[in-house]
Protein backbone atom coordinates (compact mmCIF):
# COMPACT_ATOMS: atom_id res chain seq x y z
CA UNK A 1 0.00 0.00 0.00
CA UNK A 2 1.07 3.24 -0.68
CA UNK A 3 -0.11 6.34 0.38
CA UNK A 4 -0.10 9.06 -2.13
CA UNK A 5 -1.01 11.91 0.40
CA UNK A 6 -1.07 12.58 4.13
CA UNK A 7 -2.87 15.45 5.13
CA UNK A 8 -5.37 13.08 6.62
CA UNK A 9 -4.58 9.36 8.25
CA UNK A 10 -4.99 6.47 5.67
CA UNK A 11 -8.17 4.44 6.61
CA UNK A 12 -6.21 1.00 5.25
CA UNK A 13 -3.53 1.82 8.90
CA UNK A 14 -6.90 2.50 11.27
CA UNK A 15 -5.89 1.14 14.60
CA UNK A 16 -6.38 -2.26 14.78
CA UNK A 17 -5.34 -3.16 11.11
CA UNK A 18 -2.93 -6.03 10.66
CA UNK A 19 -0.15 -5.55 7.68
CA UNK A 20 2.72 -7.98 6.79
CA UNK A 21 3.17 -9.54 10.47
CA UNK A 22 2.38 -5.81 12.17
CA UNK A 23 -0.39 -4.42 13.60
CA UNK A 24 -1.20 -0.86 14.19
CA UNK A 25 -2.11 0.35 17.90
CA UNK A 26 -1.75 4.19 17.18
CA UNK A 27 -2.21 6.57 14.55
CA UNK A 28 -1.36 10.41 15.37
CA UNK A 29 -1.22 13.43 13.09
CA UNK A 30 2.29 15.25 12.75
CA UNK A 31 1.66 18.41 11.41
CA UNK A 32 5.54 19.14 11.74
CA UNK A 33 5.92 17.08 8.84
CA UNK A 34 2.88 17.74 7.14
CA UNK A 35 2.42 13.71 7.51
CA UNK A 36 1.10 11.35 9.85
CA UNK A 37 2.31 8.77 12.01
CA UNK A 38 1.22 4.94 12.57
CA UNK A 39 2.63 3.06 15.43
CA UNK A 40 3.02 -0.63 15.04
CA UNK A 41 4.02 -3.78 17.10
CA UNK A 42 5.44 -6.85 15.39
CA UNK A 43 3.01 -9.77 16.50
CA UNK A 44 5.53 -12.80 16.56
CA UNK A 45 8.18 -10.81 18.29
CA UNK A 46 6.71 -7.87 20.56
CA UNK A 47 9.30 -5.53 18.47
CA UNK A 48 7.99 -1.73 18.56
CA UNK A 49 7.75 0.12 14.88
CA UNK A 50 6.90 3.93 13.60
CA UNK A 51 6.27 5.12 10.30
CA UNK A 52 7.06 8.91 9.82
CA UNK A 53 4.34 9.13 7.07
CA UNK A 54 5.03 12.58 4.73
CA UNK A 55 6.09 13.37 1.24
CA UNK A 56 9.84 13.28 1.24
CA UNK A 57 11.61 10.91 -0.65
CA UNK A 58 15.00 11.32 1.36
CA UNK A 59 13.55 7.68 2.89
CA UNK A 60 14.90 6.54 6.28
CA UNK A 61 15.29 3.22 8.55
CA UNK A 62 16.47 3.19 11.79
CA UNK A 63 16.39 0.37 14.24
CA UNK A 64 17.80 0.99 17.72
CA UNK A 65 17.99 -1.22 20.86
CA UNK A 66 18.01 0.19 24.39
CA UNK A 67 21.68 -0.29 25.85
CA UNK A 68 22.54 1.27 29.48
CA UNK A 69 25.49 0.31 30.39
CA UNK A 70 26.23 -1.41 33.57
CA UNK A 71 30.19 -0.87 33.66
CA UNK A 72 32.73 1.45 31.90
CA UNK A 73 34.03 -1.85 29.34
CA UNK A 74 32.37 0.01 27.00
CA UNK A 75 30.73 -2.94 25.34
CA UNK A 76 27.65 -1.53 23.67
CA UNK A 77 30.53 0.81 21.41
CA UNK A 78 32.30 -2.11 20.75
CA UNK A 79 29.21 -4.00 19.96
CA UNK A 80 28.17 -1.16 17.33
CA UNK A 81 31.41 -1.72 15.64
CA UNK A 82 31.80 -5.19 15.99
CA UNK A 83 28.16 -6.28 13.98
CA UNK A 84 29.15 -4.51 11.19
CA UNK A 85 32.26 -6.53 10.30
CA UNK A 86 30.24 -9.43 8.68
CA UNK A 87 27.52 -11.35 9.28
CA UNK A 88 25.79 -14.36 8.18
CA UNK A 89 24.17 -13.49 5.37
CA UNK A 90 27.20 -10.84 4.13
CA UNK A 91 30.35 -12.75 5.31
CA UNK A 92 32.60 -10.26 3.83
CA UNK A 93 34.96 -8.17 6.24
CA UNK A 94 33.61 -5.21 6.17
CA UNK A 95 30.04 -4.84 4.67
CA UNK A 96 29.62 -1.22 6.06
CA UNK A 97 33.15 0.02 4.26
CA UNK A 98 31.70 -1.83 0.75
CA UNK A 99 28.16 0.03 1.49
CA UNK A 100 29.76 3.56 1.42
CA UNK A 101 31.63 2.91 -1.95
CA UNK A 102 29.00 1.31 -3.98
CA UNK A 103 25.54 2.41 -2.47
CA UNK A 104 23.29 5.73 -3.16
CA UNK A 105 22.76 5.81 0.54
CA UNK A 106 22.12 9.66 1.72
CA UNK A 107 23.24 8.47 5.33
CA UNK A 108 24.81 5.33 6.83
CA UNK A 109 26.30 4.83 10.40
CA UNK A 110 25.65 3.72 13.47
CA UNK A 111 25.53 5.60 17.12
CA UNK A 112 26.24 5.26 20.70
CA UNK A 113 24.34 7.16 23.15
CA UNK A 114 24.88 6.82 26.88
CA UNK A 115 21.60 4.56 26.70
CA UNK A 116 20.67 3.10 23.57
CA UNK A 117 22.38 1.94 20.34
CA UNK A 118 21.00 3.28 16.58
CA UNK A 119 21.57 1.97 13.30
CA UNK A 120 20.36 4.25 10.68
CA UNK A 121 20.25 4.48 6.96
CA UNK A 122 18.88 6.89 4.57
CA UNK A 123 18.82 6.86 0.30
CA UNK A 124 16.22 8.50 -2.33
CA UNK A 125 16.24 4.68 -4.13
CA UNK A 126 14.15 2.02 -2.93
CA UNK A 127 15.53 -1.16 -3.86
CA UNK A 128 18.99 0.94 -2.29
CA UNK A 129 17.11 1.80 0.96
CA UNK A 130 15.85 -2.35 1.06
CA UNK A 131 19.49 -3.25 0.62
CA UNK A 132 21.15 -0.70 3.00
CA UNK A 133 17.91 -2.16 5.75
CA UNK A 134 18.56 -5.89 4.79
CA UNK A 135 22.71 -5.52 6.00
CA UNK A 136 22.07 -3.70 8.45
CA UNK A 137 18.99 -6.43 10.50
CA UNK A 138 21.17 -9.21 9.45
CA UNK A 139 24.35 -7.11 11.24
CA UNK A 140 22.09 -6.84 14.40
CA UNK A 141 20.27 -9.87 14.51
CA UNK A 142 23.01 -12.08 13.23
CA UNK A 143 26.10 -10.84 13.34
CA UNK A 144 29.35 -13.12 12.61
CA UNK A 145 30.66 -12.13 16.15
CA UNK A 146 29.79 -15.78 17.18
CA UNK A 147 31.75 -17.55 14.70
CA UNK A 148 35.05 -14.66 14.56
CA UNK A 149 36.15 -13.76 17.80
CA UNK A 150 39.00 -11.98 15.79
CA UNK A 151 35.88 -8.95 15.53
CA UNK A 152 35.90 -8.44 19.30
CA UNK A 153 39.43 -8.48 19.46
CA UNK A 154 40.09 -6.50 16.66
CA UNK A 155 37.41 -3.82 17.34
CA UNK A 156 37.70 -3.87 20.96
CA UNK A 157 41.13 -4.79 22.57
CA UNK A 158 43.79 -7.30 22.37
CA UNK A 159 47.28 -7.80 23.53
CA UNK A 160 50.69 -6.89 21.01
CA UNK A 161 54.22 -7.37 21.48
CA UNK A 162 55.57 -3.71 21.15
CA UNK A 163 59.78 -3.94 21.05
CA UNK A 164 62.80 -6.32 20.36
CA UNK A 165 64.84 -8.69 22.53
CA UNK A 166 65.09 -6.38 26.37
CA UNK A 167 62.89 -4.22 25.04
CA UNK A 168 59.74 -6.37 24.11
CA UNK A 169 56.76 -5.83 26.08
CA UNK A 170 52.73 -6.43 25.70
CA UNK A 171 50.84 -3.33 25.43
CA UNK A 172 46.83 -3.34 24.51
CA UNK A 173 45.39 -2.32 21.25
CA UNK A 174 41.95 -2.20 19.31
CA UNK A 175 40.10 0.35 17.52
CA UNK A 176 37.58 1.09 20.74
CA UNK A 177 40.87 0.77 22.99
CA UNK A 178 42.38 3.55 20.95
CA UNK A 179 39.39 5.61 19.97
CA UNK A 180 38.54 6.23 23.74
CA UNK A 181 42.06 6.93 24.74
CA UNK A 182 41.51 10.25 22.31
CA UNK A 183 38.88 10.73 24.34
CA UNK A 184 40.13 10.33 27.65
CA UNK A 185 42.46 13.35 26.16
CA UNK A 186 39.37 15.69 25.82
CA UNK A 187 39.06 17.88 28.70
CA UNK A 188 35.24 18.16 27.88
CA UNK A 189 34.84 14.96 27.93
CA UNK A 190 36.58 14.17 31.25
CA UNK A 191 34.47 16.89 32.98
CA UNK A 192 31.42 15.47 31.27
CA UNK A 193 32.18 12.06 32.67
CA UNK A 194 32.58 13.38 36.14
CA UNK A 195 29.89 15.43 36.76
CA UNK A 196 27.92 12.19 34.79
CA UNK A 197 29.20 10.40 37.95
CA UNK A 198 28.26 12.59 40.66
CA UNK A 199 24.64 13.54 39.72
CA UNK A 200 23.73 10.01 38.60
CA UNK A 201 25.58 7.64 41.12
CA UNK A 202 23.63 5.05 41.39
CA UNK A 203 22.03 4.42 37.27
CA UNK A 204 24.01 3.55 34.18
CA UNK A 205 24.77 7.04 33.81
CA UNK A 206 27.48 7.46 35.73
CA UNK A 207 29.19 5.00 32.97
CA UNK A 208 31.21 6.03 30.78
CA UNK A 209 28.86 4.55 27.75
CA UNK A 210 32.04 4.81 24.55
CA UNK A 211 34.48 2.78 27.07
CA UNK A 212 37.11 3.55 29.50
CA UNK A 213 40.55 2.61 28.49
CA UNK A 214 41.26 1.06 31.83
CA UNK A 215 38.45 -0.53 32.18
CA UNK A 216 38.06 -1.73 28.55
CA UNK A 217 40.42 -4.58 28.53
CA UNK A 218 38.46 -6.39 31.57
CA UNK A 219 35.68 -7.32 28.98
CA UNK A 220 35.80 -10.81 28.18
CA UNK A 221 34.41 -12.43 24.77
CA UNK A 222 32.24 -13.93 26.86
CA UNK A 223 30.19 -11.37 28.29
CA UNK A 224 30.86 -9.27 24.82
CA UNK A 225 28.50 -12.19 23.49
CA UNK A 226 26.19 -12.62 26.39
CA UNK A 227 25.44 -8.86 26.15
CA UNK A 228 24.26 -9.32 22.67
CA UNK A 229 22.63 -11.77 23.02
CA UNK A 230 20.45 -10.45 25.90
CA UNK A 231 20.06 -6.45 24.19
CA UNK A 232 19.99 -6.89 20.54
CA UNK A 233 16.62 -8.72 20.96
CA UNK A 234 13.16 -7.66 19.04
CA UNK A 235 11.41 -6.75 22.15
CA UNK A 236 13.90 -4.48 23.00
CA UNK A 237 14.18 -2.73 19.60
CA UNK A 238 12.77 0.08 18.32
CA UNK A 239 12.18 0.72 14.28
CA UNK A 240 11.40 3.73 12.49
CA UNK A 241 10.20 4.20 8.87
CA UNK A 242 10.65 7.97 7.48
CA UNK A 243 9.00 9.39 4.44
CA UNK A 244 6.89 8.75 1.26
CA UNK A 245 7.08 4.47 0.80
CA UNK A 246 5.01 1.80 0.13
CA UNK A 247 4.52 0.95 4.21
CA UNK A 248 2.83 -2.67 3.24
CA UNK A 249 5.85 -3.52 1.24
CA UNK A 250 8.48 -2.08 3.85
CA UNK A 251 7.03 -4.09 6.47
CA UNK A 252 6.84 -7.46 4.62
CA UNK A 253 10.53 -6.95 4.33
CA UNK A 254 11.27 -6.32 7.49
CA UNK A 255 8.68 -8.89 8.81
CA UNK A 256 10.19 -11.59 6.68
CA UNK A 257 13.62 -10.72 9.01
CA UNK A 258 12.36 -10.27 11.89
CA UNK A 259 10.75 -13.92 11.62
CA UNK A 260 14.12 -15.15 10.81
CA UNK A 261 16.09 -13.70 13.94
CA UNK A 262 17.61 -15.69 16.06
CA UNK A 263 16.06 -16.47 19.73
CA UNK A 264 19.03 -16.61 22.19
CA UNK A 265 16.94 -16.52 25.29
CA UNK A 266 19.92 -14.91 27.27
CA UNK A 267 18.04 -12.98 29.96
CA UNK A 268 16.91 -9.48 30.54
CA UNK A 269 18.49 -6.02 29.00
CA UNK A 270 20.46 -3.93 31.55
CA UNK A 271 17.54 -2.14 33.47
CA UNK A 272 17.60 1.95 33.06
CA UNK A 273 16.10 3.74 35.99
CA UNK A 274 15.51 7.09 37.49
CA UNK A 275 18.07 8.68 39.66
CA UNK A 276 16.69 10.08 42.73
CA UNK A 277 17.86 13.83 43.64
CA UNK A 278 21.50 13.95 44.76
CA UNK A 279 23.80 17.06 45.73
CA UNK A 280 26.76 15.60 46.33
CA UNK A 281 29.89 17.79 47.58
CA UNK A 282 32.09 19.54 45.05
CA UNK A 283 34.45 17.15 43.26
CA UNK A 284 38.12 17.66 41.86
CA UNK A 285 39.48 15.47 38.99
CA UNK A 286 43.04 15.91 38.18
CA UNK A 287 44.06 15.39 34.28
CA UNK A 288 47.57 15.09 32.74
CA UNK A 289 46.71 18.59 30.57
CA UNK A 290 47.80 21.98 29.62
CA UNK A 291 46.93 24.57 32.49
CA UNK A 292 44.64 26.60 29.87
CA UNK A 293 42.61 23.38 29.98
CA UNK A 294 41.84 24.34 33.43
CA UNK A 295 37.79 24.14 34.08
CA UNK A 296 34.80 23.61 36.46
CA UNK A 297 31.33 22.95 35.49
CA UNK A 298 28.31 22.87 37.27
CA UNK A 299 25.17 20.75 36.35
CA UNK A 300 21.92 20.57 37.52
CA UNK A 301 19.47 17.85 35.98
CA UNK A 302 16.12 19.73 35.11
CA UNK A 303 13.43 17.08 35.55
CA UNK A 304 12.76 13.92 33.33
CA UNK A 305 12.27 13.26 29.03
CA UNK A 306 8.22 13.32 29.59
CA UNK A 307 8.08 16.88 30.30
CA UNK A 308 8.60 18.48 26.62
CA UNK A 309 7.94 21.60 27.42
CA UNK A 310 10.46 22.16 30.11
CA UNK A 311 13.13 20.35 28.30
CA UNK A 312 11.91 23.23 25.13
CA UNK A 313 12.00 26.14 27.99
CA UNK A 314 15.63 25.25 29.23
CA UNK A 315 16.65 25.15 26.33
CA UNK A 316 15.65 28.84 25.24
CA UNK A 317 16.46 29.89 29.04
CA UNK A 318 20.23 28.64 28.45
CA UNK A 319 20.07 30.48 25.14
CA UNK A 320 18.66 33.50 26.87
CA UNK A 321 21.47 33.96 29.77
CA UNK A 322 24.15 32.31 28.07
CA UNK A 323 24.10 32.58 24.26
CA UNK A 324 26.00 35.66 23.49
CA UNK A 325 29.02 38.23 25.35
CA UNK A 326 26.09 40.37 26.09
CA UNK A 327 23.66 37.81 27.52
CA UNK A 328 23.21 38.80 31.22
CA UNK A 329 24.44 35.34 32.82
CA UNK A 330 27.29 35.18 30.34
CA UNK A 331 28.14 38.99 31.10
CA UNK A 332 27.85 38.93 34.53
CA UNK A 333 30.53 35.25 34.89
CA UNK A 334 32.93 37.12 32.46
CA UNK A 335 32.97 40.32 34.45
CA UNK A 336 33.85 38.78 37.67
CA UNK A 337 36.99 37.19 35.74
CA UNK A 338 37.13 33.66 37.00
CA UNK A 339 38.27 32.10 33.22
CA UNK A 340 38.89 33.18 29.70
CA UNK A 341 35.44 31.54 28.47
CA UNK A 342 31.82 30.80 29.67
CA UNK A 343 29.27 28.72 28.14
CA UNK A 344 25.84 26.51 29.05
CA UNK A 345 24.40 23.57 27.00
CA UNK A 346 21.76 21.42 27.15
CA UNK A 347 22.36 17.62 27.41
CA UNK A 348 19.01 16.16 26.31
CA UNK A 349 17.81 12.69 24.76
CA UNK A 350 18.54 10.38 27.81
CA UNK A 351 15.73 10.14 30.86
CA UNK A 352 17.01 12.74 32.84
CA UNK A 353 18.46 16.35 30.81
CA UNK A 354 20.49 18.32 32.35
CA UNK A 355 21.62 21.69 32.22
CA UNK A 356 25.65 22.23 32.12
CA UNK A 357 27.70 25.54 32.98
CA UNK A 358 30.95 25.37 32.12
CA UNK A 359 34.29 28.30 33.15
CA UNK A 360 36.87 27.69 30.38
CA UNK A 361 40.80 28.27 31.40
CA UNK A 362 39.83 29.37 35.16
CA UNK A 363 41.62 31.31 37.33
CA UNK A 364 42.37 30.58 40.35
CA UNK A 365 40.17 30.19 42.76
CA UNK A 366 37.57 29.86 40.66
CA UNK A 367 36.22 26.77 41.67
CA UNK A 368 35.25 28.66 44.90
CA UNK A 369 33.83 31.25 43.46
CA UNK A 370 31.82 30.43 40.90
CA UNK A 371 28.64 28.17 41.62
CA UNK A 372 27.67 30.81 44.19
CA UNK A 373 27.88 33.38 41.78
CA UNK A 374 25.80 31.09 39.13
CA UNK A 375 22.96 30.71 41.54
CA UNK A 376 22.77 34.57 43.36
CA UNK A 377 22.94 35.87 39.81
CA UNK A 378 20.17 33.43 38.78
CA UNK A 379 18.17 33.94 41.69
CA UNK A 380 18.20 37.73 41.04
CA UNK A 381 17.19 37.26 37.19
CA UNK A 382 14.10 34.99 38.26
CA UNK A 383 13.52 37.77 41.12
CA UNK A 384 13.74 40.96 38.71
CA UNK A 385 12.97 39.58 35.96
CA UNK A 386 15.03 38.04 32.60
CA UNK A 387 14.96 41.30 29.72
CA UNK A 388 12.51 40.42 27.30
CA UNK A 389 14.59 41.36 24.23
CA UNK A 390 16.75 38.22 25.08
CA UNK A 391 13.94 35.53 25.91
CA UNK A 392 11.87 37.04 22.95
CA UNK A 393 15.03 36.30 20.75
CA UNK A 394 16.14 32.75 22.12
CA UNK A 395 12.71 31.93 21.84
CA UNK A 396 12.27 33.41 18.12
CA UNK A 397 15.57 31.12 17.44
CA UNK A 398 14.30 28.19 18.87
CA UNK A 399 10.78 29.01 17.12
CA UNK A 400 12.99 28.78 13.79
CA UNK A 401 15.25 26.03 14.47
CA UNK A 402 12.56 23.79 14.76
CA UNK A 403 10.47 24.88 11.71
CA UNK A 404 13.62 25.16 9.56
CA UNK A 405 14.67 21.52 10.93
CA UNK A 406 18.48 22.67 10.42
CA UNK A 407 19.73 19.19 11.94
CA UNK A 408 23.34 19.68 11.24
CA UNK A 409 23.89 17.75 8.08
CA UNK A 410 21.35 14.99 8.86
CA UNK A 411 18.58 13.75 6.63
CA UNK A 412 15.19 14.40 8.27
CA UNK A 413 14.03 11.23 8.85
CA UNK A 414 17.41 10.20 10.73
CA UNK A 415 17.22 13.58 12.51
CA UNK A 416 13.44 12.35 13.63
CA UNK A 417 14.24 9.34 14.39
CA UNK A 418 16.87 10.09 17.25
CA UNK A 419 13.86 12.46 17.95
CA UNK A 420 11.53 9.85 18.61
CA UNK A 421 13.89 7.62 21.08
CA UNK A 422 14.63 11.05 22.90
CA UNK A 423 10.79 9.90 24.53
CA UNK A 424 9.97 6.07 22.79
CA UNK A 425 13.40 4.85 24.69
CA UNK A 426 11.63 5.71 28.37
CA UNK A 427 7.99 5.51 27.30
CA UNK A 428 6.09 3.25 24.89
CA UNK A 429 3.09 5.81 24.95
CA UNK A 430 4.98 8.30 23.84
CA UNK A 431 7.23 7.65 20.87
CA UNK A 432 6.16 11.66 19.49
CA UNK A 433 7.21 14.22 22.43
CA UNK A 434 10.08 15.09 20.35
CA UNK A 435 8.78 15.16 16.85
CA UNK A 436 6.15 17.43 18.12
CA UNK A 437 6.92 20.57 19.33
CA UNK A 438 3.87 23.56 18.34
CA UNK A 439 2.13 22.98 21.70
CA UNK A 440 5.57 23.81 23.83
CA UNK A 441 5.86 26.60 21.54
CA UNK A 442 2.68 27.61 22.19
CA UNK A 443 2.54 27.36 25.98
CA UNK A 444 6.34 29.06 26.09
CA UNK A 445 4.81 32.30 24.10
CA UNK A 446 2.03 32.62 26.42
CA UNK A 447 4.17 32.59 29.11
CA UNK A 448 6.75 34.67 28.16
CA UNK A 449 4.66 37.84 30.27
CA UNK A 450 3.46 35.85 33.04
CA UNK A 451 6.87 34.86 34.61
CA UNK A 452 7.12 31.32 33.29
CA UNK A 453 10.90 31.51 32.54
CA UNK A 454 11.71 33.23 35.60
CA UNK A 455 9.75 30.32 37.22
CA UNK A 456 11.75 27.74 35.60
CA UNK A 457 14.89 29.28 36.01
CA UNK A 458 13.95 29.51 39.43
CA UNK A 459 13.40 25.66 39.87
CA UNK A 460 16.52 24.78 37.71
CA UNK A 461 18.94 26.50 39.14
CA UNK A 462 18.40 28.30 42.64
CA UNK A 463 16.02 25.83 43.96
CA UNK A 464 17.26 22.28 42.79
CA UNK A 465 18.19 19.27 45.19
CA UNK A 466 19.62 17.73 41.82
CA UNK A 467 23.26 19.27 41.13
CA UNK A 468 26.70 18.60 41.35
CA UNK A 469 29.95 20.20 40.65
CA UNK A 470 33.19 19.20 39.34
CA UNK A 471 36.73 21.13 39.05
CA UNK A 472 39.60 19.97 36.62
CA UNK A 473 42.49 20.87 37.47
CA UNK A 474 45.93 20.10 35.42
CA UNK A 475 48.33 18.64 36.73
CA UNK A 476 52.32 18.12 35.42
CA UNK A 477 52.61 14.69 33.57
CA UNK A 478 52.45 14.83 29.86
CA UNK A 479 49.55 14.32 27.85
CA UNK A 480 46.73 12.28 29.11
CA UNK A 481 46.49 10.10 25.64
CA UNK A 482 50.25 8.99 26.30
CA UNK A 483 49.33 8.27 29.64
CA UNK A 484 46.59 6.14 28.62
CA UNK A 485 48.79 4.54 25.63
CA UNK A 486 50.93 3.37 28.77
CA UNK A 487 48.68 1.33 30.05
CA UNK A 488 50.36 -2.23 30.04
CA UNK A 489 49.62 -5.84 30.79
Amino acid sequence: MHQTTFDAPDAALAVGTRHAGFTVTHVEAVPEISGQAYVLRHDASGARALWLACADVNKSFAISFKTPPADDTGVFHILEHSVLCGSDAYPVKEPFVNLLKTSMQTFLNALTFPDKTMYPVASTNTADLENLMGVYLDAVLHPAIYQRPRIFEQEGWHLEVEGEGADARLSYNGVVFNEMKGALSDPDDVLYQALSRQLFPDTAYRFESGGNPRAIPTLTYEEFLQTHARHYALPNSYTVLYGDMDIDRELAFIDERFRNAAERDAGEPNPLALQAPVSPAPARVEMATTAGNASVGVSYVIGSAADRTRVLAADVLLDALCGSNEAPLKRRVMDAGLADDFQAMLLDGMLQPQAMFQLKGTREGAAEKFRALLEETCAELAEKGIPRDKLSAALAQAEFNLREGDWGGYPDGVALSMCVMSSWLYDDEHPLDYVHYEDALATLKDGLDKGLFEQVLRELVCQNPHAAEVDLVPVEGGDAAEEAAELEA
